[in-house]
């Protein structure tokens, strides 16, 4: 323990530890996909019912004559402008409390200094 530094050897137990974790997650997977209820893997009773082909076969027969579709009448559609939002001062600081955080910190922090001469030692 003397040659193996405090911080090697807590990177290590941390790796160690982060590895375990990824083991035992993949394992509790594993153990749920095993668990699976035998209702969500196979069911019984859709192997009982008729195809498709069938029922719609059976749905056609029962609904009598077929009709033709009539066509829907054509409307004519203005195309679609969307109005030009103004410029809103509102929508730059979002809520009045995000407005109220803005101007502590710019209290806070006072003028921009970038613009000022250097100032000697």
């Amino acid at each position: 323990m003397k040659g193996i530094s405090s911080e090697l050897l807590l990177l290590l137990l941390f790796g160690a530890f982060m590895v375990f974790n990824i083991v035992m997650q993949r394992a509790a997977r594993k153990r749920q996909a095993q668990e699976a209820p035998p209702e969500l893997l196979a069911p019984d009773e859709f192997d009982a019912q008729p195809p498709a082909d069938e029922l719609l076969a059976q749905l056609a027969a029962s609904a009598g004559p077929a009709r033709a579709p009539r066509a829907a009448p054509v409307v004519p559609v203005a195309p679609v402008t969307r109005a030009r939002r103004r410029f809103s001062r509102q929508a730059l600081f979002g809520s009045r409390r995000a407005a109220q955080d803005a101007f502590v910190v710019a209290t806070i922090l006072g003028r921009c200094r970038a613009d000022q001469p250097h100032e000697p030692l």
